[in-house]
């Protein structure tokens, strides 16, 4: 795809813009990705406040578009899922049509950040335990106890934004409320610094993620991830779980309203059907339809509510299905599915031709072309040595393609148990 940076002062009717400077909590128009169809949108633009944009040349009517090379064309027409995917649904093929474009640069290898994630996961682990043990006894905390993890962790994606959701995706054999807030929490701030949220939303964001659910330290801790169908009675009582936290927060004069807004409304749904005041999308803080993903993506691939987890790439489709229902923000859900790539890290896969491997790392400009590791030959023996495949810089003459994400508790497809990933 070929890109061209412009101000906003030669923005003209034509130009297909691919990214602008400012959030999109900010930005007039509900997709920042669209063509410009009338002066009015670029008035619009403008009175946003942005300043520059960038377009795509390929998209736009008024630019002259240059000869696609040949490899090119064949890169495209695999990310435009146009080829057969027998894993892929619309939810895939949404993500697979734009390609990552953020400034987030990776200056440190994946490998060696993991060591500081693998520290920094700790740390938030630790730090949201004395949040609930704070908000269990109703004193409010200080945002000076949590800023210091705000900063390393934007550090940490900065460097290299994988990491973390590499720890994310762990496997974990027990549920933990201090799991979760590490868990949303990485998940919401590189979906925030995607999405070109400022500081102080991201900052927000942040805040919120670590505290929504402290209120669970009131509750009995038995329901969480209990993965049965919960009673009525019991529904009735893990939905105070947000008003505690807010009833705390309000004692201080250190948490705005944004932040209040953002841990009372995060299970509420654009559609209304939500908890606690059924509000409806015109009524709903807008940072909370980033928030409302993060929070339903961590629950669901580990099973933190009434239902059993998932693999992640099933999260992802049932995220983007209740989008096309009108329950979360459909361009927010492909934002997170560019986040979190076609088959998230740690995701066991199966080859076209036998082969089975875990997902080390995604290539934000070729989705359907992760960086494996294969772990089980073809003929099913277990690799003699680390053997690995980078999907994007393969040989013409022997492609291999993904067929299928395995279920690594499933012990026909794993007998050896290897395709689960419990450490780094």
């Amino acid at each position: 795809m070929a890109t061209k940076k412009i101000s906003i002062d030669d923005l003209k009717k034509g130009m297909f813009i691919h990214e602008i400077d400012i959030s999109w909590i900010k930005s007039p128009f509900l997709r920042h990705r669209r063509k410009i169809n009338t002066q009015n949108d670029i008035l619009l633009l403008k009175k946003a406040g942005v300043k520059e944009l960038v377009i795509d040349l390929s998209r736009s009517d008024i630019i002259q578009q240059k000869p696609v090379k040949k490899e090119a064309a064949v890169t495209a027409k695999q990310e435009s899922g146009q080829e057969k995917q027998t894993v892929q649904d619309s939810a895939i093929e949404l993500s697979a049509t734009t390609p990552d474009q953020s400034n987030i640069k990776k200056k440190i290898k994946l490998k060696d950040e993991l060591k500081v994630a693998k520290v920094l996961q700790g740390k938030i682990s630790k730090l949201v335990n004395q949040l609930g043990a704070s908000i269990q006894k109703g004193i409010p905390p200080s945002v000076k106890q949590i800023t210091p993890i705000l900063n390393e962790t934007r550090e940490s994606l900065q460097r290299n934004d994988q990491a973390l959701l590499t720890m994310l995706h762990l496997y974990r054999q027990d549920i933990k409320l201090s799991d979760h807030g590490f868990g949303v929490f990485a998940v919401v701030l590189p979906l925030a610094m995607r999405m070109n949220c400022s500081e102080e939303e991201i900052n927000e964001l942040g805040l919120a993620a670590l505290l929504h659910d402290t209120g669970w330290s009131r509750l009995p801790m038995h329901l969480l991830g209990k993965t049965t169908r919960y009673t009525p009675s019991e529904l009735k009582l893990i939905r105070q779980h947000p008003a505690i936290v807010e009833s705390v927060l309000n004692k201080s004069q250190e948490f705005s309203d944004h932040v209040k807004k953002l841990v009372k409304q995060h299970h509420e749904l654009i559609d209304g059907s939500g908890y606690p005041d059924k509000l409806k999308k015109n009524s709903i803080y807008k940072l909370v339809e980033i928030f409302q993903v993060a929070d339903f993506y961590d629950e669901h691939i580990h099973g933190l509510t009434d239902k059993p987890g998932m693999l992640p790439v099933n999260a992802l489709k049932l995220l983007y299905q209740a989008a096309k229902k009108n329950r979360y923000n459909e361009f927010v859900v492909s934002e997170l599915i560019h986040v979190m790539g076609i088959y998230p890290v740690t995701s066991a896969v199966q080859l076209n031709t036998g082969e089975k491997a875990i997902v080390e790392e995604i290539d934000k400009d070729n989705p359907l072309l992760p960086r494996l590791k294969i772990i089980y030959e073809a003929d099913g023996q277990v690799c003699a040595s680390d053997k690995f495949l980078n999907m994007a810089e393969q040989d013409s003459n022997n492609i291999r393609s993904i067929t299928n994400v395995i279920e690594p508790l499933d012990e026909k497809e794993d007998p050896l148990g290897l395709l689960q990933v419990v450490n780094v």
